[in-house]
């Protein structure tokens, strides 16, 4: 039998697409395997998942499960109760705790969260909602915010996305699905768009739900200062992202806005919906936006058109934000130690 040393199995329900899962088991994979843990991923998408599940357990062959996403993970124990036996780890994404905490399959959700021995969340705002409501899950309860890495891609002119110099560029990544309010942002800059018509909206991310997807392409389709880039690799995000001027978020909820901070990073102040998983990552006015509908993302992105002197001194601020409480280096480490704690139980 192999010797079990820092071997590590993630479990993400997603992998064929870019989605908040792939992504961060994919950066996570890559930067913990270069501090010298095994770390294998099995993706719920994969055919004939549990048996490769059922061959690993078989084997003896990792000192940790790592799951993303309570409801997905809670139905990989049910269907192999046998990696109860192992140290578990939860990483909770955001919409698990949203909405499947509160629905149909609240059962399943509950009982992943109760059964593994450390649960993931990526800010103290969502760990403190859900210790009101769950008090003992208190020893559990872990908050690691998510690191930002954005690979050095082709550098992209604005000519090549049809944009101009003096275009003031909203940045929209997301996946399109209901949950990300779409709508939200096309209507509210519609109204801008009629005293600035230089704005533009760059739109980029999977389209998840078919339904969905179709509906806000064709409600574009006439847009012309609106563009849907659809998938973009994750290393050529920052060419895009450094070409944009203003990040948007206008999800009902989040677990952490990834594409807003990759964003950020760069330089770019933020307009974010005051929902759980985007609340208390910035400070009002300081690094962007918190705004509660369509009034308030219209002044906000008027604030920031008509002010380019502050549009520079907030995306500085964001940039430092970044820097200073989401570097990669923090998430490692914070799940470095997380793992060793799992190891020695």
């Amino acid at each position: 039998m192999e010797q079990l040393t820092n071997r590590v199995l993630m479990i993400t329900p997603f992998d064929k697409s870019q989605r908040g899962n792939s992504l961060t088991t994919a950066r996570l994979q890559k930067f913990l395997t270069a501090r010298g843990f095994h770390i294998d991923r099995l993706s719920l998408e994969d055919d004939n998942w549990q048996g490769r599940l059922q061959h690993t357990l078989d084997q003896s062959k990792y000192n940790i499960i790592h799951g993303f996403h309570a409801l997905h993970f809670g139905q990989v124990l049910q269907a192999i109760p046998e990696i109860r036996k192992l140290p578990l780890i939860l990483t909770a994404t955001g919409t698990d705790i949203h909405y499947d905490l509160l629905g149909a399959q609240q059962d399943i959700v509950l009982d992943a969260m109760q059964t593994v021995h450390k649960i993931v969340v990526f800010n103290e705002n969502l760990r403190r909602n859900l210790l009101d409501i769950y008090p003992e899950l208190s020893s559990k309860m872990v908050t690691i915010p998510q690191g930002v890495f954005l690979e050095t891609g082709t550098v992209k002119t604005r000519r090549e996305l049809g944009l101009s110099p003096d275009n003031i560029v909203f940045l929209l990544p997301s996946g399109l699905r209901p949950v990300k309010n779409i709508e939200l942002a096309i209507d509210s800059l519609s109204i801008v768009h009629q005293e600035h018509s230089g704005l533009r909206l760059l739109i980029m991310g999977t389209a998840i739900d078919e339904q969905y997807s179709r509906r806000i392409i064709n409600r574009i389709r006439d847009l012309s200062w609106v563009t849907y880039l659809g998938e973009i690799p994750h290393a050529k995000m920052s060419s895009i992202l450094a070409l944009g001027d203003v990040v948007i978020n206008t999800s009902r909820c989040e677990g952490q806005p990834q594409g807003a901070l990759e964003a950020m990073s760069l330089g770019k102040p933020c307009i974010l919906t005051a929902v759980p998983g985007n609340l208390n990552l910035i400070q009002q006015g300081a690094e962007g936006f918190y705004v509660d509908g369509e009034a308030e993302l219209v002044t906000a992105a008027k604030t920031l058109i008509n002010n380019p002197a502050r549009r520079e001194e907030m995306g500085q601020n964001a940039r430092k934000l970044v820097e200073t409480s989401f570097t990669l280096e923090q998430e490692l480490d914070a799940y470095i130690r997380l793992y060793q704690i799992c190891m020695r139980m």
